[in-house]
């Protein structure tokens, strides 16, 4: 079974790139899907195991996180949304939580940031971090397609 990864973030965006730039080049099938919002949804529907990457605000920058899909809509950091962006992936997923929508097996794998203005490039921190954000993509894609693997068994 294949595993899908669903990249977000802005290319102009500083560190809200970093998703983008580390998915770039992987032998994977890779959807970069912007700022969806509530979108997000549409694009988590099936049962295709799915990996989500995203850009997390919080300190300090260039700190990979990786979580269950399922664990998403409740992960914190301080007080502020776990997304760069407004409506991010948590609130995307909370709400489908409440319209009873069902999530593909996934994970969910993030790096933190801390520069976002429009035109700025990624923090030194991220960029020094792009390699081991690939390499939890990648170890996330592996685990989803074992298990794939197992259930198809």
């Amino acid at each position: 079974m294949t595993v899908r990864v669903v990249v977000l973030g802005s290319p102009h965006g500083g560190d809200d790139a970093a998703a983008l730039l580390a998915a770039e080049g992987l032998p994977l099938d890779v959807e970069a899907a912007g700022r969806p919002g509530a979108g997000l949804l549409d694009l988590l529907e099936g049962d295709t195991p799915t990996v989500l990457v995203d850009v997390v605000r919080a300190s300090p920058a260039g700190r990979v996180i990786v979580c269950d899909l399922d664990g998403l809509p409740d992960a914190v950091c301080g007080s502020s949304p776990l997304s760069s962006h407004g409506f991010g992936p948590a609130e995307a997923l909370r709400l489908g939580r409440a319209l009873g929508r069902t999530l593909p097996p996934g994970i969910f794998v993030g790096i933190t940031g801390e520069r976002f203005g429009v035109g700025e490039a990624p923090s030194p921190a991220v960029t020094q971090a792009l390699h081991a954000l690939r390499a939890a993509i990648l170890e996330a894609a592996a685990a989803l397609g074992e298990k794939a693997c197992t259930r198809a068994d």
